[in-house]
């Protein structure tokens, strides 16, 4: 038995079957009509027939992957037919005695646990929404939120829960007030979010959605209207003397509002730079607090739904509120005050850019990874309008390729041309000139390496592949440049060779191209992008890398030397003395630490190559019937493929030196030989290799984060290079029990990798597998 169909609906029959409709009044001529004109011709009164079994025939004769389609059923029917009477995807569909207004009273007494279990809700949503997901489906769903920002008000005073006018037996009392403060500090809490991340680079809808849908959060109000709100209604709590109102349920309103007033002071973008540090700590007081209170709240369901979007100005059907447990929410909103907290150090750094790298540096890789807001609140103190870069690229170089230089002597840029232009310009102003050609010349690529520090892990792995392509533009520019400044200094009376060092800016952008290339092979170790049978590759690549840079710094170093030699015996140059004695202890330690990344990835390469040789990852190979070595090389290698000089090696070379023994599903006589033999030259290499790479590590450690221009994040350095030195130490260990094994003994054998995040790498990048047996 089947009921009859609604117009516009459809529906089934009992055993869900699916049903057509004969119509009285259609000729039979017309049925053969296409569907677009015998629909024009639907009787008022069908008749309903169960066509499941027919259906289902006509479905069973169809071949797999064919296609009927009706010639007039265009797409636009097709979605149409999808939307109508879907409650997926129809916003104006309303189940049966639903109105399309949402009916919930905000005017309504509250509860002092509703009150508490709404501002809890509400910070829910805040979280959600700095978690990437739209207003739309977190704060905007409030009811209260949307009857304060629509109609939209025309100054804070309007924004109420009510427009117009209310019987004074309706209005509000204090615990309305209490909610409306908070929701409206929230509302500008969010604005303040929305500008601090709209005033850096950021990704929409792949970082945070910063979309308002036509709602107007006072961008025009100043944050202090706000805490004047949540100041007044903070002091009628403290003297409420209502018995329903208990001592708790005040304390767990005021710990909230409070929470709010810091909060709103934190995000505010007029606050003073030397006062940032102020506010973030007093929230930690807080959290504990609202944490402790928590179960003394009350949700109010009603008080949010989904009706609200059909008013908002978005294109998409309704879709569900974004529930986040208050648990979780509560340790992002931890996470979010801690990261910030922490990015107010900035502040306090040595004026450096090698300390501000360190600092961004060891900020993007903070566990969890930053939020949104959180990075974009540092990229904002990094490009604050009291820095210059021009002042940060010259004193970067000054501290590796010009330390206590004539070139960088500030007093170059105080002179003047003469006023007369057949006169010959003094030879300090041209080298200001030349030094102000090269910071513009290199202005974007180096805004570009400071923009990527400021993004995600993932993000600036690929932002940092776009500025090595930069500064290789900047290193070819760099020639012509070098050549007119050493012209200058030897014309001045000092020979090149004793003032500067050879092509100095040349040198300083090489070395900025090989760190950029050693940190995003690196990345992509840390954030697992190469397979396990490209290990032993890539890191064979790294090392080729460090050993570049390596012999780059090495010359650096000889010239930092010679010069302070010549400067010590001389007189009168104690300040200079100083300053080069500052920079060879960074030179000697970066010179250590690329010998450490050579010698630890040139061991892991050579490990790993055994490791495929013997097949001891477990599982079955992996098939790639559509790739060559070849063109996984080309892919791998693509970010520095035009690179010049040319860094990667041809792939004949590559692939003699990877793969030593032939390829690696043959073992040959002469492996196998090896591998038994513990004084073979392939365990001596490895051997050796790991040797010099603690060693090197430990000058690491013994130069300090001072040194290393980390000292404003030194326990997170030290936590690095601990874990480096712990990576050293299970390599070995991992060699040792594969050395030596009989052809026999290698069923037993097996490798486990341990998995990113885990807690099982001592360092991410470093991945060091663990022999087990059995």
């Amino acid at each position: 038995m089947t009921e009859p169909m609604p117009p516009g609906g459809s529906t089934s029959g009992k055993e869900g079957g699916a049903l057509t409709q004969e119509q009285p009044g259609v000729s039979a001529a017309s049925t053969t009509l296409p569907l677009r004109h015998s629909l024009r011709a639907a009787a008022i009164d069908p008749k309903l027939h169960d066509i499941t079994e027919k259906f289902t025939e006509a479905c069973n004769a169809l071949k797999i992957g064919q296609l009927v389609k009706d010639e007039y059923f265009t797409l636009f029917e097709s979605i149409g037919a999808l939307e109508i009477m879907d409650t997926k995807m129809d916003s104006g569909f309303l189940q049966p005695g639903e109105t399309l207004d949402e009916v919930y009273d905000t005017l309504a007494p509250l509860l002092p646990e509703e009150v508490i279990g709404i501002m809890d809700q509400l910070l829910c949503y805040e979280m959600a929404w700095h978690t990437g997901y739209p207003l739309s489906q977190t704060l905007l769903t409030s009811v209260y939120i949307d009857k304060l920002l629509w109609p939209e008000p025309r100054s804070v005073e309007q924004a109420q829960f009510y427009r117009g006018y209310v019987s004074e037996e309706r209005r509000p009392g204090l615990l309305l007030r209490v909610l409306r403060a908070y929701c409206l500090a929230l509302v500008k809490c969010v604005d303040s979010g929305i500008a601090v991340i709209t005033n850096r680079d950021f990704f929409e809808e792949e970082d945070i959605c910063t979309h308002t849908y036509n709602r107007v959060l006072f961008p025009q109000v100043g944050a202090d209207v706000f805490v004047g709100e949540l100041e007044d209604v903070i002091q009628n709590v403290q003297e409420c003397a209502e018995e329903y109102i208990t001592d708790d349920l005040k304390k767990a309103m005021l710990v909230r509002l409070e929470f709010r007033k810091n909060f709103l002071a934190a995000l505010d973008l007029e606050c003073p730079l030397d006062q940032l540090n102020k506010h973030w700590p007093l929230m930690q007081s807080n959290l504990v607090a609202i944490n402790v209170t928590h179960q003394l709240g009350k949700p109010v369901e009603g008080s949010f739904s989904t009706k609200i979007q059909r008013r908002l100005a978005s294109t998409v059907p309704p879709r569900p509120i974004v529930v986040l447990e208050f648990k979780d929410a509560f340790e992002k909103l931890k996470q979010l005050c801690a990261d910030c907290e922490e990015a107010t150090r900035f502040t306090s750094l040595p004026q450096n850019p090698l300390e501000y790298q360190s600092f961004m540096w060891a900020f993007a890789s903070r566990s969890p990874p930053p939020l949104t807001y959180s990075r974009s609140y540092l990229s904002n103190l990094l490009f604050h309008p009291s820095s210059d870069l021009s002042i940060l690229l010259q004193s970067d170089l000054g501290s590796l390729v010009f330390p206590a230089s004539v070139v960088l002597d500030p007093s170059n840029w105080a002179l003047s041309p003469p006023q007369n232009p057949n006169l010959p310009k003094d030879k300090r102003f041209q080298l200001a000139q030349l030094i102000n050609d090269f910071t513009e010349r290199a202005g974007h690529a180096y805004l570009e390496f400071w923009t990527a520090l400021g993004q995600n892990r993932c993000r600036l792995r690929r932002m940092l592949c776009h500025a090595i392509l930069g500064f290789d533009q900047v290193q070819n520019d760099a020639y012509t440049i070098d050549e007119g400044i050493m012209a200058l200094t030897q014309e001045m009376g000092s020979a090149p060779e004793n003032e500067i060092m050879p092509y100095p800016l040349t040198t300083w952008s090489y070395y900025r191209k090989l760190w950029m290339m050693e940190k995003v092979v690196f990345l992509g170790f840390e954030q697992d992008i190469y397979l396990p049978d490209e290990f032993a590759a890539q890191y064979h690549f790294l090392s080729t890398i460090a050993s570049t840079r390596s012999r780059l710094l090495t010359n650096v170093s000889t010239h930092i030397n010679a010069k302070y030699r010549r400067l010590f015996a001389a007189e009168g140059q104690t300040l200079r003395v100083a300053t080069l004695v500052e920079t060879a202890n960074y030179v000697d330690s970066l010179l250590a630490e690329s010998i450490g990344v050579h010698e630890l990835s040139t061991a892991l390469a050579k490990f790993w190559m055994v490791v495929l040789y013997l097949g001891l990852l477990g599982g079955k190979k992996l098939a790639r019937p559509f790739s060559s070595p070849e063109l996984r090389y080309e892919l791998r290698m693509k970010p520095f493929w035009t690179l010049q000089p040319a860094e990667v090696p041809p792939f004949e070379e590559f692939r003699r030196d990877v793969w030593s023994y032939g390829p690696y599903d043959k073992l040959t006589p002469r492996f196998l030989e090896d591998l038994q033999n513990p004084q073979a030259e392939l365990w001596m290499e490895l051997d050796e290799a790991v040797k010099r790479a603690k060693e090197a590590w430990a000058q690491v450690k013994r130069f300090g984060a001072k040194s290393a221009r980390a000292e404003g994040v030194e326990e997170s350095w030290k936590r690095e290079i601990q874990g480096v030195l712990a990576s050293c130490v299970a390599l070995g260990v991992a060699v040792a029990g594969i050395k030596g094994q009989a052809p026999k003994d290698l069923g037993e054998i097996r490798v486990e990798i341990p998995k990113v995040g885990s807690g099982k790498r001592y360092r991410e990048g470093w991945v060091v597998g663990k022999v087990c047996r059995g």
